[in-house]
């Protein structure tokens, strides 16, 4: 309330970039051009960025789910050429492939000759992965994208830390292997809440100051929430705010000790959406705008469509709340 009794007036509405939470002009160049037809511009980014796996990665990512539905094509091109970055297209287009044929729900929902092509698809991304491994021997890309293969094939436990082991050997806080990892050690597939949130306060300790890896707490317990919705229906705003208000102090620590002497790196926004929502939940006004504001209004859809229908309407609320009057930016 204002003086008197009055509401302040709302703030304008954030114009938000959707899906696109990186800050990578070369990349939207070289997927423009793959969205032609194109393959050398998607090949050239990845050269460029061998020698830094987190661009690399978020660079596969994006220009590999541009190619699902041409994995085949891209592998036979990329064994023609014995190319590691066609290799390392051709893979993350099998995956892709895999967990659209697979679908989002739980495994018990899947059919058994829908999760029989899921498992032969992702099979065909082992190949081309291990071939840019052993082509570019200090490279962590393939490792990583191993883990998510590797995962869905249902390798046993001592495989999967094997891959573990390959990945942060070549990059020690690379975002997206952490990301994947934690889901490893979740209760949904390999671990255990306990071993996941143990994972998840250890990347927090060990974290270099300056590094978003820092959020993967706070990806953990949003996993919880996930698990708790499903398993009691409940509403999930409720359990949310009062998950996050327990946890506060640990929000706090992993939020510190990334801003504290943040760095340029490209899953910044994803990482700032995570603390957005999480410290918004649990009341933490400071911080919960540091983060609002650190986002450049780059909206993902995790982790907001865990406890809200609507992402957007949710962060625009968040932003009323917490964003100060006299910031217009």
């Amino acid at each position: 309330m204002g003086l008197f009794g009055k509401k302040k007036a709302p703030l304008p509405r954030r114009e938000v970039v959707w899906g696109h939470c990186y800050d990578d002009d070369l990349l939207d160049a070289a997927e423009a051009e793959l969205l032609e037809g194109k393959l050398n511009a998607a090949v050239t980014v990845l050269v460029d960025s061998r020698d830094n796996a987190e661009s690399r990665s978020l660079r596969l990512s994006r220009l590999g789910h541009r190619l699902v539905g041409s994995a085949d094509e891209i592998a036979e091109l990329a064994a023609r050429h014995r190319d590691p970055e066609l290799m390392l297209l051709a893979g993350d287009a099998y995956i892709g492939e895999a967990w659209a044929i697979r679908g989002g729900g739980w495994a018990s929902s899947v059919g058994e000759d829908r999760a029989k092509m899921f498992l032969t698809t992702l099979e065909k991304a082992r190949g081309p992965l291990m071939t840019a491994a052993e082509m570019l021997p200090d490279d962590a890309t393939p490792w990583a994208q191993m883990l998510t293969m590797g995962m869905g094939l249902g390798l046993d436990r001592s495989e999967q830390d094997a891959i573990w082991a390959e990945t942060v050997k070549r990059a020690p806080t690379l975002y997206p292997a952490h990301w994947t990892r934690l889901q490893v050690v979740a209760e949904k597939w390999y671990g255990s809440h306990a071993e996941m949130s143990d994972f998840a306060l250890y990347t927090v300790q060990n974290a270099p100051e300056g590094d978003p890896v820092t959020a993967i707490l706070v990806v953990a317990y949003f996993e919880v929430l996930i698990q708790a919705k499903v398993r009691r229906g409940s509403n999930p705003l409720a359990m949310g705010r009062e998950m996050f208000k327990k946890v506060n102090s640990q929000l706090t620590i992993a939020s510190n000790r990334w801003m504290f002497e943040e760095r340029p790196h490209p899953r910044k926004f994803e990482a700032h959406n995570y603390f957005a929502a999480a410290l918004s939940l649990a009341g933490n006004a400071d911080l919960a705008f540091v983060h609002l504001f650190g986002m450049n209004d780059m909206l993902s859809s995790r982790p907001w469509d865990i406890y809200a229908d609507d992402p957007e309407e949710e962060y625009q609320r968040m932003v009323q709340k917490y964003w100060p009057r006299e910031l217009t930016r």
